[in-house]
């Protein structure tokens, strides 16, 4: 990481970043859609998916489908990085599907080429708990990558998804890179040795991921950055830094996870009850995110503080997004139509 001095020139440098959030919740990105295009956002990876069913899951796509179909003038779907790029140009939000877990794949390989073919192009192996694939990161077993999931993560690989082991378990996460041929990634996770929780990943799993080709995508979520529930934006940097330097600045992105502030309790308890989340790692609504990048909308003072802790404007440009769209170039190819017939 260069350092240089803050120039004041953030502005300028924002503007012309290609700027991708690397996890949104979609149903919090369709109601506060407006954050991440005042923020200046390019590019969302959306989660439209997470454990819900292969019918389920159609529907959810369907509706997403809708939802950017009737936005034409804010919104297009994307599945290549110059279609990424082009909508920068056009003054567009792109958007790219995400799956958070592959409960919807049902122990059906053949599944994935269906998802791919709805345009899901970032797929992650588990949500948390034990899942066909493998084990989440909440499993007290730890057991590793299933001989599906090895399955999976090739099918993944033959058509173009990225491998996201983001709430996976760290067994299963390090057989998974060790499985992929392509980068893996963990979306929206954060490193432990900063702040030690289940949903934050190893130094060791970090290094893999980097060795992939992967990235880290760095999580907003309070309880993912430290004690104090109400975090600051040094605090959110602080993870970056540490992941820039262990393993090297075009290692390391966004993916904030913002996801709703008061979640219904019932839905937080039942969540808990079903062993989805545990107390210890998801403490109780309302949950808090980092001061100075309260939501996309502050995109702009994430830019200024980065350039003013050191990082030179190059570097800023990867984390900001360049980072991203490295991955996505290398999983998805430059035309992701001729792996159809393979």
């Amino acid at each position: 990481m260069t350092s240089v001095a803050f120039t004041g020139q953030s502005d300028d440098l924002h503007r012309s970043a290609v700027i991708v959030d690397g996890t949104c919740p979609g149903y919090h990105w369709m109601e506060k859609l407006a954050t991440w295009r005042t923020g200046g956002t390019t590019c969302c990876v959306v989660t439209f998916v997470a454990f819900e069913s292969c019918r389920e899951a159609v529907s959810l796509l369907g509706r997403a489908h809708r939802f950017i179909r009737e936005r034409p003038d804010e919104l297009v779907q994307v599945t290549s990085v110059e279609q990424i790029r082009q909508a920068k140009r056009d003054g567009r939000l792109a958007v790219v599907s995400q799956f958070q877990g592959t409960h919807a794949l049902e122990y059906d390989v053949d599944l994935v080429e269906v998802f791919w073919r709805l345009g899901v192009r970032v797929m992650q192996l588990t949500y948390n708990q034990r899942s066909p694939v493998g084990d989440g990161c909440e499993e007290p077993g730890n057991a590793g990558l299933s001989s599906f999931g090895r399955a999976v993560v090739a099918e993944m690989n033959r058509l173009g998804i990225v491998v996201d082991v983001s709430h996976t378990g760290e067994r299963t996460s390090m057989e998974a890179v060790a499985a992929s041929a392509a980068p893996v990634v963990a979306s929206h996770s954060n490193p432990a040795a900063v702040h030690p929780s289940p949903r934050n990943i190893s130094d060791q799993l970090i290094r893999e991921i980097a060795a992939s080709g992967g990235l880290v995508g760095i999580n907003g979520f309070s309880a993912f950055l430290g004690t104090d529930p109400k975090a600051d934006l040094d605090t959110f940097i602080d993870h970056v830094v540490y992941v820039a330097e262990l393993a090297g600045i075009e290692h390391v992105a966004l993916g904030l996870d913002y996801t709703v502030r008061d979640a219904p309790r019932e839905l937080y308890d039942q969540y808990v009850r079903d062993g989805i989340w545990s107390p210890a790692t998801y403490p109780p609504p309302p949950w808090h995110f980092p001061d100075g990048l309260d939501d996309a909308s502050e995109f702009p003072q994430l830019t200024a503080r980065l350039l003013e802790r050191g990082f030179s404007a190059s570097d800023v440009l990867q984390v900001l997004g360049e980072n991203w769209l490295r991955v996505f170039a290398e999983v998805w190819g430059d035309e992701d139509t001729h792996r159809k017939d393979q």
